[in-house]
């Protein structure tokens, strides 16, 4: 039977090779059907099919037991080889299906890292330290088109919500507050309202940057009678613009945890906030994505019952 096989060993199924390395181990069929719980023999004819479709034999009897043959020894290898492959894609599938491995890509608006990201992040990280994680700044148009067309998993903004086709949670409701220069009138207020900002020169991201956020602060101040056009600044200008004695900003509060600049003052606004909203892309969910997002719901309960 020892002649080459013109089938070249196509279509050899798993449960073959299977068969085949337990009665090498074994050295017995009844003692390899035992480890496999089928029947004799069942396990019989699956070796004999093998051997068919192999053109090879692949086991001679030595006594009462089954010794492998020369040929039958590259065979049970090689099968060894492709069982252990087989194992490892069951694993690398069970690890993708609860969210160990895999890609996450995260958008903030430009000159933005909410606290809540940098806790719930670094927790996510240690968790699944093998996902491929990036965080990029998109404005907020560009995040829901980002969204739609796949090139990004998971986004955060604020203020107002997003399109209804995208799925979104608000994950908390963020203080806003006035920034001003240490020695501004304000500086040492336990609150302000946005009507303060009368008569100041307001600092904020450019239109193109942040669009919704933009639109917002101007609606606000011209419901207060505020009569002032915003000055577009990256975040580092803002402060720097600030601390200038130049203008003033309103900004989220986590913004004096998180960067603590020099010669600026955080003021509690006490008429407007901000949601800060976490969106996710349409259709079906990654196991990735729902790890990361379970995580940035806990961050944000941690978050608020510190607050408490």
């Amino acid at each position: 039977m020892n002649k080459p096989s013109t089938a070249s060993g196509a279509g050899v199924e798993l449960r073959l090779l299977a068969a085949l390395v337990a009665v090498a181990d074994e050295s017995s069929v009844s003692a390899a059907a035992v480890r496999l719980h089928v029947a004799q023999p069942s396990l019989s004819r699956q070796l004999r099919t093998l051997e068919r479709r192999l053109g090879l034999t692949l086991f001679e009897r030595s006594g009462r037991r089954l010794q492998v043959t020369a040929a039958g020894e590259q065979v049970v290898t090689a099968a060894r080889r492709a069982l252990a492959a087989a194992d490892d894609v069951v694993h690398a599938a069970h690890r993708a299906a609860v969210g160990q491995v895999g890609r996450l890509r995260i958008a903030v608006l430009p000159g933005t890292s909410p606290m809540i990201l940098v806790g719930g992040l670094a927790a996510f990280r240690r968790r699944h330290p093998e996902v491929e994680t990036t965080v990029t700044e998109l404005p907020d148009d560009e995040q829901h088109r980002a969204l739609r067309e796949g090139r990004i998993d998971v986004a955060f903004n604020g203020i107002v919500a997003p399109p209804q086709d995208l799925a979104h949670r608000v994950l908390m409701t963020e203080p806003l507050c006035l920034v001003v220069p240490s020695g501004h009138r304000l500086a040492g207020a336990d609150r302000a309202t946005i009507g303060d900002l009368a008569g100041e020169r307001v600092v904020f991201f450019d239109r193109s940057v942040q669009p919704i956020g933009h639109q917002w602060l101007t609606e606000q101040l011209r419901a207060a009678g505020v009569a002032t056009e915003l000055q577009s600044a990256t975040l580092m200008n803002i402060f720097a613009t600030v601390a200038a004695g130049l203008a003033v900003s309103v900004l989220v509060r986590s913004y004096s945890s998180l960067l603590q600049p020099a010669g600026i003052r955080f003021v509690p606004l006490t008429d407007v906030s901000a949601d800060l909203i976490m969106l996710w892309r349409p259709g079906p969910e990654s196991a990735v994505v729902r790890e990361f997002r379970e995580e940035m719901t806990l961050a944000s309960h941690d978050v608020l019952a510190a607050e408490l």
